[in-house]
């Protein structure tokens, strides 16, 4: 029996001998290497991944109705007395500006509206009274039908005028020539001309055909469309200056009803230019080749091809802060069969206003907090370093989420006995 116990004490001594040498030797070659992101299962790999499959496509369209109105206005005083090199006097600017739009998305179907009016007004020392600087009323609707998402048909209806009457008003007297429709001629002298009435003239355009949205992105996107359009433009009564620096009197011409059919084409490209989405840009431009007209004077021997009525503009909008905006705006047009000659608009304007809806800028995407400090190690120990001689080693265990104190050790277990010497054989 004694014999027994011996063997027994013997196994247990060296079977924990066996566990603290293991245990030795796992510390001297160091932990498990933690799995690697790759090898992880379950939850998003990373969070750059997640926020890509939730951010919605770049340029594509949002279902449902997307209103937006901008209101802006301006206002300038400048009052000089005995100033040197300037006339005595105030000067006094005001305008005002709305750009609304309503767009409205569901599968194929995409509708925009867009409304802009603008009125400006200036009393300088050198005329004193007010002179109308601004004024314009335009309107678009335009239905667009993806049968695929880059193409299909369009159908579109414009409308484009100014709200108030126009008076051509000059310091001082001078001599208009006007040209009546019937091929006579009027004079007269003075220092103020009624020119149009309020809504006059009045252009309406309506055309149908294809689009093609080959790129929609946020630095552009790009939009052309072709087919049949047509122009009418209401103007009877109404006068235009059409002046010869050549001659010492100011020439005007009697306006008259119009309307235009022909082959059109359209090409517009917007969107911004940096990352923050608050300088904004549009480039477009249109041709109207017309096949029918209306009737001519006898005198005007003009083919189709000299009344082909072209449209151009491009504007760039600066937003400085969330209430105060600048943008410049270039508009050329000629229409031949109103007045045969470049029409050239500049404006540069500094608004102060509000926006809302689609017209408010876009807000700055927030970044995600910075994980805790333990996120951050289990990240560091996912990845593998590198020892200085070249030798891939694994990377320590990673810290546990929710730092918790540690455990106290187990005590060491005692030495075990000597052994004690075999009894001799009887």
């Amino acid at each position: 029996m004694r014999h027994h116990y011996v063997l027994v004490a013997t196994s247990l001594a060296g079977l924990v001998f066996g566990a603290r040498e293991a245990s030795a030797q796992d510390k001297d070659e160091g932990p498990e290497a933690p799995p690697t992101v790759a090898q992880d299962a379950g939850g998003a790999q990373q969070k750059g991944n997640t926020e890509a499959t939730q951010k919605p496509d770049e340029g594509a369209r949002v279902d449902g109705w997307s209103p937006g109105i901008a209101l802006g206005a301006l206002l300038n005083l400048v009052d000089t007395r005995s100033v040197v090199g300037q006339q005595d006097g105030t000067t006094f600017t005001f305008g005002a500006a709305i750009d609304a739009s309503l767009e409205f998305n569901e599968g194929m179907h995409e509708w925009r509206n867009n409304l802009a009016l603008s009125a400006g007004t200036t009393r300088t020392p050198a005329i004193d009274e007010f002179i109308k600087t601004n004024d314009g009323l335009y309107f678009e609707s335009i239905y667009l039908l993806h049968v695929l998402e880059m193409f299909g048909p369009f159908a579109r209806f414009g409308l484009n005028t100014q709200m108030f009457p126009s008076t051509d008003i000059r310091p001082a007297a001078v001599d208009y020539v006007v040209s009546n429709l019937d091929g006579t001629t009027s004079n007269f002298t003075g220092r103020r001309l009624a020119m149009t009435d309020a809504f006059q003239p009045l252009t309406l355009k309506e055309s149908i055909g294809v689009f093609v949205q080959p790129i929609r992105r946020d630095e552009i996107e790009l939009e052309a469309r072709a087919g049949l359009g047509a122009q009418e433009t209401f103007a009877e009564g109404g006068l235009a200056i059409d002046d010869d620096d050549a001659t010492a009197g100011v020439e005007v011409k009697e306006l008259d009803d119009f309307y235009l059919i022909g082959a059109e084409a359209v090409v517009n490209a917007w969107g911004f230019m940096d990352p923050d989405k608050r300088i904004s840009y549009t480039v477009g431009a249109g041709v109207l080749i017309p096949f029918v007209t209306s009737d001519l004077p006898e005198d005007d021997d003009r083919s189709l091809p000299e009344l082909t009525t072209v449209e151009g503009m491009v504007g760039i909008n600066v937003k400085l802060f969330d209430w105060a905006s600048l943008g410049y705006k270039l508009t050329v047009m000629r229409q031949p069969m109103l007045v045969d000659e470049w029409q050239v608009s500049n404006n540069l304007l500094l608004t102060i206003g509000a926006a809302f809806g689609s017209k408010a800028p876009k807000e700055e995407e927030k970044c995600p907090p910075p994980p805790p400090p333990a996120e951050e190690e289990a990240k560091d120990a996912a990845t593998e370093t590198t020892a200085p001689a070249g030798e891939t080693t694994p990377a320590p265990a990673p810290a546990p989420a929710t730092p918790t104190p540690a455990p106290a050790p187990d005590p060491e277990p005692p030495p075990p006995p000597p052994a004690a010497p075999a009894p001799a054989n009887p």
